[in-house]
């Protein structure tokens, strides 16, 4: 009996098929989406090779096919018009053509099965995997060395690794910038638990927020399961809702209130005493509560690279540590708290009169005092350290300048050349925005380059016992003296010196964390790139669950996959103002934030008669947005949306260096292309629906309310269908 022999050197009797290039390039002609989490892995490399063969039916019938590319385990078929395979079926195959080059001695061919098929101008591809045959006289070692020896000669096919890169490539550029703060919640004893937040420069504010005096995190109460329950009861589309809070000093305690938008609908008595008693607090906050479900299986997600591309594979792929799989295991629910108040909305809500009289009755929505809350664990997202800057830990005295003759003492809790973080040993007034003078006494014992005297900071954030505060240096005309010291000190010290990062409690914590939001957010992110000085907007992001931005976008167009930018560009007119936003903005600013509201007008024979946009820009006072709105409610269908625009540093590349690596070795021209696009992201957009709390912000009637979401309902019913 004849073995087969190693596959020798020559070419094989194989037509290469014409592949066409899968480079991710910018389509040209419109935006496209980027499905996150949708990467897959493959268990070994596939080659494009078209090879004549015979498939052979279970009904001993036979016919002429080729393949159009081939693994060990599996291939795809091209499939004559006149003949149909359908899922399931069982088939044979006869590889004609490399039985001219090699002595195969297979006469009764390869058992295949059917996994699925598509249909292209009038031919059918199908893919197939091998089942088990016991005498296959060597045939699957034959194809490894095959594959293996001609990989370097023959395109390998990357169209799984291709779109890992620019998947995880945009992911990585979108969630160290969320305004969101993602909330995993395990359920213990039957009660949803809040243990880890998932934290980036922008949302950290909120994990403070939601602390006591003791700096107990309350969001056990704040998330409480009934809550929870009335979100996830709702559609996919609508497992959101309004969350309203303030808080209450009394004592030296800090008490908390808040109440979602379906309860307040609940006690519509209660609603404006709740609205206009809580602005006036200094402590108001609105936030875009939305509850998803999560798996703990999410947080592995393996490379997008075939088991053979690399000997370290495995390795690569190990899962979490047990440490983190045994925190884990008992998530089941991540919630997203993004703030979406500002100044004219509290002024609005502060507006809203009501009877003083019920004041006492607010106590419902009042959260008790509980000695024993659990612990929130913060994990920051895991990226390249893009600040411009470190932070680091070190304690050194502060005099806070309160006029030409008083100071408060203080000392600093950690310091970079552009900011600070001291704590004051007494309460202090100040809020966000105030500007302040400081000195550094002892630091300017040892410095006598630098004038460290009555240095100039803006207040970015205080603690809620007003003794904690993030301050920004005011740089004037010329340099500001504390930078330029601090710039110094980091150079000169940096290995004495301790960063100020947020490290997890398990190595891989942030990471597995990663994982299981970016599985489960549907958020509407969106990128934009700098190409010489043009600047365009032309790539999105989806998570699981369609946001009804991308829905209205899918309207008038043919290709779900390209929607249309324009209820949301006004003839490139927001593409100009996001544009010249960005280029004053550095990527450690904090986000610029913008509201849309969208008038679409259905049964509209024309996509032009269908919408009405504007911006809060375009809008330029409140009694024109509250026009719109009535006017809009009046016949039509309004969204509005709350943008947060960042601007963004260099790609985070270590992120997908393996497999940016396997695509250069095979195809070094795909990998610069990847490349290319990836730096040239200069922006990102984080979207969120706000289209209920406008209507509760301008005191739209309840009536008027119920039927813009039952109209709202059925809008997203119908998209969702047809999709």
């Amino acid at each position: 009996e004849q073995r087969l022999q190693a596959v020798i050197a020559g070419d094989p009797l194989i037509k290469q098929e014409p592949v066409q290039e899968t480079e991710q390039e910018q389509d040209k002609a419109g935006p496209r989406i980027v499905q996150f989490a949708s990467y897959c892995s493959r268990g070994e490399e596939r080659m494009n090779f078209t090879i004549d063969i015979e498939v052979e039916l279970d009904t001993g019938e036979k016919f002429q096919a080729s393949t159009v590319d081939l693994s060990v385990s599996g291939s795809k078929l091209k499939v004559p018009g006149s003949r149909r395979l359908q899922s399931g079926q069982k088939i044979a195959i006869h590889f004609t053509g490399l039985e001219q080059e090699f002595a195969l001695g297979l006469s009764h061919g390869i058992p295949y099965q059917v996994i699925d098929s598509e249909i292209i101008e009038r031919t059918q591809y199908v893919r197939v995997k091998r089942l088990p045959l016991a005498d296959e006289r060597g045939f699957t070692e034959f194809l490894k060395q095959f594959i293996h020896g001609n990989k370097r000669r023959y395109k390998v096919n990357l169209d799984n690794t291709l779109d890992a890169v620019i998947v995880k490539g945009y992911e990585q550029f979108y969630l160290p910038r969320i305004a969101s703060l993602p909330v995993f919640l395990a359920v213990r004893d039957g009660l949803p638990v809040p243990v880890c937040a998932l934290t980036t420069e922008n949302n950290r504010q909120h994990v403070q927020y939601f602390q006591d005096e003791r700096q107990q995190s309350v969001l056990m109460q704040i998330l409480a399961g009934k809550r929870l329950k009335s979100c996830l009861q709702k559609a996919p589309a609508e497992r959101s809702t309004v969350l309203y809070c303030f808080t209450h000093a009394a004592k030296g305690k800090l008490y908390f209130y808040s109440a979602t938008a379906d309860e307040l609908a609940q006690q519509p008595q209660l609603q404006n005493v709740f609205f206009g008693f809580g602005a006036q607090k200094p402590s108001w906050r609105v936030f875009h509560l939305v509850v998803h479900r999560t798996h703990p299986q999410d947080a592995h997600i393996l490379l997008s690279l075939p088991d053979t591309a690399d000997q370290d594979i495995h390795k690569l792929n190990q899962p979490p540590s047990p440490q983190v799989l045994q925190l884990i295991q008992e998530f089941r629910y991540v919630a997203a708290l993004t703030e979406i108040n500002h100044n004219e909305s509290n002024l609005l809500y502060q507006q809203i009169s009501f009877d003083e009289n019920l004041l006492s009755q607010l106590k419902v929505f009042g959260h008790p005092k509980l000695d024993d809350l659990p612990p929130l664990e913060s994990v920051a997202v895991q990226y390249v350290n893009l600040r411009s800057e470190g932070r680091f830990l070190y304690k050194t005295r502060v005099m806070l300048k309160i006029n030409k003759e008083q100071f408060i003492d203080a000392h600093t809790r950690d310091f970079s050349s552009r900011g600070l973080q001291i704590e004051t040993h007494e309460p202090v007034a100040y809020q966000k925005g105030d500007k302040i003078q400081l000195s550094l006494p002892d630091m300017q014992k040892i410095s006598s380059k630098y004038g460290l005297q009555e240095l100039d900071y803006e207040v970015m954030a205080v603690s809620k016992n007003q003794l904690i505060m993030n301050l920004r240096i005011i740089e004037q005309d010329l340099p500001h003296q504390g930078r330029l010291f601090f710039e110094q000190l980091i150079k000169n010290n940096r290995a004495k010196l301790t960063m100020a990062e947020e490290m997890p409690k398990f190595a891989g914590l942030g990471q597995a964390l990663r994982n299981m939001y970016v599985k489960a957010l549907n958020s509407f992110p969106f990128f934009m790139h700098r190409h010489g000085i043009r600047y365009d907007l032309n790539v999105l992001g989806q998570g699981a669950e369609p946001n009804n931005l991308h829905r209205l976008l899918g309207l008038f167009t043919d290709d779900k996959s390209k929607p249309n930018l324009q209820p949301l560009l006004k003839n490139s007119a927001t593409n100009l103002h996001f544009a010249n936003q960005l280029k004053g903005m550095k990527r450690q600013d904090a986000p610029r934030t913008y509201e849309v509201f969208i008038r679409y007008r259905q049964n509209q024979q024309k996509f032009e008669q269908s919408f009405v946009t504007e911006f809060d820009f375009d809008l330029k006072t409140t009694q024109a947005k509250h026009y719109f709105i009535q006017d809009a409610l009046a016949n039509d269908l309004l969204f509005c949306f709350r943008i947060h625009l960042s601007r963004t540093g260099r790609p985070d590349t270590e992120h997908i260096n393996k497999e940016l690596s396997y695509i250069s070795v095979y195809a070094i021209h795909k990998a610069k292309v990847l490349e290319e696009e990836l730096w040239s992201v200069v922006g990102v957009g984080d979207v969120i629906d706000i289209s209920d709390e406008i209507l509760l912000r301008y005191s739209i009637a309840p009536e008027q309310i119920q039927q813009q979401q039952q109209k709202r309902r059925a809008f997203v019913q119908q998209q969702d269908q047809q999709s």
